[in-house]
């Protein structure tokens, strides 16, 4: 049988390592939580079911403003047209678009990743997309979006949506 003390030190030595197993997962998730601030899975803090005004420029169309309504989405520039509500809301839902990875602004210049001039410019509820050109291996996106560089899919791309035709 096991004596007093032999329990009470290996009940100390079991506490001692239960303590060290809590700092350990506290220090990952701080870690983790710290990264996850710095550079966030997705292009904004947008919730897609949130946004509800959309700017879309995609030259030399003209740019477009669309705005949610109560029923649906309503182009408001160039002219005040009913909008395809799903293909408005497909802008919308890019504010959610998974990063393949974040690229420190200083390691890039611009004009050698399209967005010196970009091909599309996106504000979804004032938070600025600007798109640029794809990556030469892995056919990504180049987004900057606050100041920062995203590498997005490239099928996460804004598109000139048309209005609907038989709306007024």
């Amino acid at each position: 049988m096991a004596s007093a003390p032999a329990v009470t030190r290996a009940s100390r030595q079991l506490g001692v390592l239960a303590v060290i197993a809590v700092v350990l997962v506290a220090v990952v998730l701080w870690i983790g939580r710290r990264d996850y601030v710095r550079d966030p899975p997705e292009l904004t803090a947008l919730d897609p079911s949130g946004v509800t005004r959309v700017e879309l420029d995609i030259p030399p169309v003209a740019p477009q403003v669309f705005e949610k309504r109560a029923d649906g989405w309503w182009r408001v520039q160039p002219s005040a047209a009913r909008a395809d509500d799903a293909r408005v809301q497909r802008l919308a839902n890019l504010a959610a678009t998974s990063v393949a990875r974040w690229i420190p602004s200083s390691d890039v210049t611009p004009s050698k990743v399209g967005l010196d001039h970009p091909s599309a410019t996106l504000v979804l509820n004032g938070v600025r997309l600007e798109y640029g050109g794809l990556t030469a291996i892995d056919d990504l996106r180049y987004v900057r979006v606050d100041g920062k560089l995203a590498l997005v899919p490239r099928q996460y791309s804004p598109e000139v949506i048309l209005t609907k035709t038989d709306a007024r």
